[in-house]
């Protein structure tokens, strides 16, 4: 089974978290969005389990497999679906990636 490293785990890609024993990496503005993080390091296989729905919406949201990022504005409009349908799509299948991710 494959081992994910998340923010702040040993071994991840910052020089904080390597070099610093003890101190916690964290992102007090907010800036880092790290669903999307964990998304562009896992790869697409992670992908496979989820609804086409749930897979077009986490891709165009977050700007998977080369498309651009978009807004859950502009994703309800070029879906022709209701805000609170992308919203519970984009919910569901970040639910179900966590899910496997922490399995």
């Amino acid at each position: 089974m494959t081992q994910y490293l998340w923010p702040g785990d040993p071994g991840w890609p910052t020089p904080e978290a390597d070099t610093t024993p003890g101190v916690e990496v964290s992102d007090p503005s907010g800036e880092i969005d790290l669903d999307a993080v964990c998304l562009h390091a896992a790869g697409a296989h992670l992908l496979d389990d989820l609804s086409p729905l749930e897979r077009t919406v986490l891709c165009a949201r977050f700007g998977l497999d080369g498309a651009p990022v978009r807004s859950i504005k502009e994703l309800h409009v070029d879906l022709g679906l209701t805000r609170h349908q992308v919203r519970e799509a984009l919910e569901t299948g970040l639910c179900k990636l966590r899910a496997r991710l922490a399995a």
